[in-house]
Order: structure tokens, then C-alpha cells, then sequence
């Protein structure tokens, strides 16, 4: 499985026999602007940084929203939660995304606003790699974003949602996550490759650099 970040919280997927795309964002939020022919594009809310599909090629099946859908090998659970700490009355509902594929588990988390509930964590299961915001506004906070990866103890942790060049330049960058964590540094790399039995045995913070290649 090959995983590369486009900005933003957009992350391709590519597995053997499905490619999957989370949160396309449009090139001014992120740095790609077209991402091939996935087989399908989760959405974890409607906001227009995280549904940028019109350049999306090919047919894939678009899901915004909870339910338990499947394809090509994917088995993707929407999980209903909310952009803020209200119910979604200030920013609305959001969606967090578990996917089982190739005997992993990825968990998408959106644009979550708040807290989880230790049953919800529990329906989880073992997360193997954890997409997780980190910048602290809109989303949950440094110390929230600290909670959850800790709660779920994933092998890889990659951050997204922060401050970069092409962002909003009101969220933290991501060293304030690193040093929340405790560690010296993010490992960074081109890509993520990954397979069922090449896990390391302790969580790993990888920074993805973001990819305008991802199509």
C-alpha cells in the first residue's frame, strides 16, 4: 500500500487493487489538483476545502457521510461525529472514516471537533494508521489530537490539517504536535509503504511532504 499526502487532510490511497482519496482539497488549500481515476473519494464533511472533486476523473463512488460501504477489497465504516465541541451546531456534522484494506486499518478522522467517546474508540478496533488534524483550529486541539492518538496507540500516525505554506496561516504547524507528543521530531518521508507485515513495533509520527503528483 502506497499512501501520499496532497495537502491539506487529502490523502491518496493506493492498494493493489483499489486506489481510495480522502478529502480532495482544491490546489490553493493543498498542492495537487487532479488525482486519477480512484475508486472511490470519502468525504468527511461538505466544506469546500475537504470536496474539491470536480477534478476527479473516471467514476468513483463519492461517500460523504455514515453508513458501511464496500469496494474493491475496501470495507469502509462512516462513522457519524461533529466539526465542533456543539453537536455541529456552529460547524456542522463530519464524518470519521475506518477502512479496512489489506489486512490494515485506517482511520480518517476528518475534520473532528471534538472529543470521542471510549465506546466509539472501542468500535475502532486496532488502528494501524491514524490520519489525525494537528492544527488546532477547527478541529480539535493540540493536546485532543495528543488524547486520541494515545487512545488508539496506532503503529503510524500521520498528521495533517496544519500549517503550511498553502494553508491557513492561523493553524499551529506541526512541530507543536511533535512536541505535544513528547518526541524529538516527525520522520519524514516521500510516501508511505506499507504492508500488513511491515508494521514497526513502536508508533511512528510520519510528516508526508505534499505531493502535486498525486494523479
Amino acid at each position: 500500500m502506497e499512501i501520499v499526502w496532497s495537502g491539506h487532510s487529502c490523502f491518496t490511497v493506493r492498494g493493489k487493487e483499489t486506489t481510495l482519496v480522502f478529502d480532495p482539497c482544491p490546489p490553493e488549500v493543498g498542492c495537487a489538483s487532479r488525482w486519477g481515476s480512484p475508486q472511490a473519494v470519502l468525504i468527511s464533511h461538505s466544506h469546500p476545502g475537504h470536496s474539491f472533486t470536480s477534478a476527479l476523473t473516471g467514476t468513483p463512488r463519492i461517500f460523504c457521510g455514515p453508513g458501511e460501504y464496500e469496494v474493491g477489497g475496501a470495507f469502509i465504516t462512516g462513522i457519524g461525529a461533529y466539526h465542533d465541541t456543539e453537536q455541529g451546531a456552529e460547524r456542522g456534522k463530519n464524518t470519521v472514516y475506518v477502512v479496512e484494506m489489506e489486512g490494515l486499518t485506517l482511520c480518517h478522522v476528518g475534520d473532528l471537533g471534538h472529543a470521542l467517546t471510549t465506546s466509539t474508540l472501542r468500535d475502532f478496533g486496532k488502528v494501524d494508521i491514524l490520519f489525525v488534524p494537528v492544527g488546532d483550529v477547527s478541529t480539535l486541539s493540540v493536546a485532543e489530537a495528543r488524547t486520541l492518538t494515545r487512545a488508539l496507540q496506532p503503529r503510524y500516525v500521520l498528521p495533517m490539517h496544519y500549517r503550511t505554506e498553502t494553508s491557513r496561516p492561523d493553524l499551529e504547524p506541526l512541530d507543536t504536535f511533535v512536541a505535544a507528543m513528547g518526541i524529538p521530531q516527525a520522520e519524514v518521508r516521500p510516501k508511505l509503504l506499507v504492508t500488513a507485515t511491515n508494521l514497526p513495533l513502536n508508533m511512528q509520527v510520519v510528516a508526508l511532504p505534499c505531493d502535486s503528483r498525486a494523479g
